[in-house]
């Protein structure tokens, strides 16, 4: 069966630039600059959790995955039912290619590590004014779907600017279900989030189709128990990629978490090694 779905980076680089004077050690900064260094990998549909300790280049990943920013070098090929779509320096400097991707980046969303949203609109507006961009069939009916299944009723009338904590996590995630997207980009989904929020949050992972694709990066080693696959990165490159149960199956628990665990300590004895 011909996959409808799946992403490949090819050698895509990003890195920072710095404030910092280069000094004796200018190497070393410029290695904590590095977002992504010649990444290259691919994936089908289904839910993908990424690992990696801080700096690994996690949310870099995330956000040029969906189209934020643009890589420094290299190129990320999204392939989907109905075509397929370069996202490069290169590629967007064609007028033609910037109109034909603008399909694609309306059926991405992306949930990214935020701890206040400031509009004065509603909880409930803000959810009609989207469904109504996006034209989608009955706005009203499809903006008030998604609040009951979020369980954010009784905050319809709420100011955005006032959600904190578990709410406002609920919210922004409800908010990027709302367009069904193709490929949902989630950067710790869990941080903040509160039990209820949780438990909606496994579910929809759950029973969201295996004909889309999922990114998740986070360090919640029960939430990394949904993946059908795992990434993990170090230093910006792709380290292993693979069938979560594959992964996992080499590791006497079983486990995400004792997976992890185990490569870190491989890492760290290659390191070692180096010195």
């Amino acid at each position: 069966m011909a996959l409808l779905m799946w992403i490949e980076w090819a050698h895509v680089t990003k890195i920072y630039q710095s404030d910092m004077e280069y000094k004796e050690d200018h190497m070393e900064n410029w290695a904590r600059n590095i977002g992504l260094l010649d990444f290259s990998a691919s994936l089908q549909s289904g839910v993908t959790v990424i690992l990696g300790p801080k700096g690994s280049g996690k949310s870099t990943l995330l956000k040029l995955t969906a189209t934020l920013m643009l890589p420094d070098d290299g190129r990320i090929t999204f392939h989907t039912a109905t075509g397929s779509y370069n996202w490069s320096t290169g590629s967007m400097m064609s007028s033609k290619a910037t109109a034909e991707f603008g399909w694609l980046k309306k059926r991405i969303a992306f949930l990214p590590m935020l701890n206040q949203l400031h509009q004065d609109t509603t909880v409930e507006l803000s959810l009609l004014h989207m469904a109504q961009i996006y034209c989608l069939t009955d706005p009203r009916k499809k903006s008030c779907e998604i609040m009951m299944r979020w369980g954010l009723t009784a905050y319809r009338q709420t100011p955005l600017h006032k959600l904190r904590g578990g709410i406002l996590k609920r919210f922004v995630l409800a908010q990027s279900l709302l367009i069904r997207p193709i490929i949902w980009i989630l950067d710790e989904p869990t941080k903040g989030l509160d039990p209820l929020g949780k438990k909606l949050l496994w579910e929809e992972l759950k029973n969201r189709s295996h004909e889309r694709i999922t990114l998740i990066a986070t360090h919640d080693m029960k939430l990394a128990e949904c993946a059908d696959n795992l990434m993990l990165l170090e230093a910006g490159s792709c380290r292993r990629l693979g069938k979560r149960s594959l992964l996992t199956a080499g590791v006497a628990e079983g486990t995400v978490a004792a997976w992890y665990q185990t490569m870190q300590v491989f890492s760290e004895m290659k390191n070692s090694f180096k010195m």
